[in-house]
């Protein structure tokens, strides 16, 4: 793989290229020629190579959508992950904030990751995920979080209405259908606390406290 980037990108072999001219300098040792430090990347060795692929192939990608190349800065991490072995991250950081960008961010990402499977069909054995990082500065106009209204109705009612409504019912017909639940479920505490105090006049020992229903508004 590495001989094909190399070619790709105009690379040359010194070694072959050019004659002779003295003692040639020792080799290293083995382990420092099959495997790469995991804080730093050697330019001549795999990992250097793959480098070097990941950043051609964000800068075309770049190109090809009409994206500044100075908006999307490439890093690779080394890492040594347990269930797959020694392989490398690829880490997308975000250096200028586009609404638009972000719009596309996961389109992105996919066709950045089919790009590299295509043009190396090896790389699901060193290549572990794609990350990002943001580093926009001042340039993203949403420093702080919103009001929570912004996400539209509680997360309880709509995990509930993802969950249980049929396709095709209205947003209406879905609320209606989340508030009798959940009056359903507030007369049944009201009709236990009732008969827990019932009990507790007649002298009976409970250890239940009664319910505090939290409101439907």
């Amino acid at each position: 793989m590495r001989q094909v980037f190399e070619r790709l990108l105009g690379l040359k072999n010194k070694t072959a290229d050019s004659p002779d001219s003295g003692p040639k300098p020792a080799p290293r040792t083995p382990a420092a020629n099959t495997r790469d430090s995991q804080h730093t990347i050697e330019d001549n060795s795999d990992n250097g190579t793959r480098r070097q692929l990941v950043q051609m192939l964000l800068r075309d990608c770049l190109r090809r959508h009409g994206i500044a190349p100075d908006w999307v800065e490439c890093q690779m991490l080394v890492v040594n992950s347990r269930s797959r072995g020694p392989g490398m991250y690829v880490r997308l950081v975000l250096r200028h904030w586009d609404t638009r960008l972000m719009t596309y961010a996961f389109a992105f990402q996919n066709e950045l990751l089919a790009a590299i499977t295509q043009f190396e069909p090896q790389s699901a054995n060193w290549l572990h995920g794609i990350s990002w990082e943001f580093k926009v500065g001042d340039s993203c106009p949403y420093p702080t979080m919103p009001d929570p209204a912004i996400w539209g109705p509680p997360a309880l009612a709509a995990a509930a209405a993802s969950t249980a409504a049929p396709a095709g019912l209205p947003a209406a017909d879905i609320e209606d259908d989340v508030m009798r639940d959940l009056k359903d479920l507030q007369n049944m505490f009201a009709a236990r606390d009732a008969s827990i105090e019932q009990e507790a006049a007649a002298g009976a020992h409970t250890d239940f406290q009664p319910t505090q229903p939290s409101g439907l508004g």
